[in-house]
């Protein structure tokens, strides 16, 4: 996992753009409120928060993708009950 990580952030020069696309991913699934583009989000970030919790000081920078994901699952039960009514 960490040559993944360390090919993805290092080799490939992908920090910034992950985070940025993360961030612009996270803005517009909270507008159309969609599950889907939410997990996206999580996924793309989920590098970057592998990085920085390797410090000491941010070490709980690797549970906000399961922030996303939360939100996604409320997304789709919330989705899920407007079908049913």
């Amino acid at each position: 996992m960490e040559k993944l990580i360390g090919l993805l952030l290092g080799s490939f020069d992908l920090f910034y753009p992950l985070l940025i696309v993360s961030v612009f991913t996270l803005i517009y699934a909270l507008v159309k409120r969609s599950w889907i583009l939410m997990i996206i989000s999580a996924i793309l970030l989920y590098p970057d928060a592998w990085y920085f919790s390797g410090y000491p000081p941010f070490y709980w920078v690797q549970y906000i993708p399961v922030i996303h994901i939360l939100l996604a699952t409320n997304f789709y039960l919330r989705a899920g009950k407007k079908k049913d009514t």
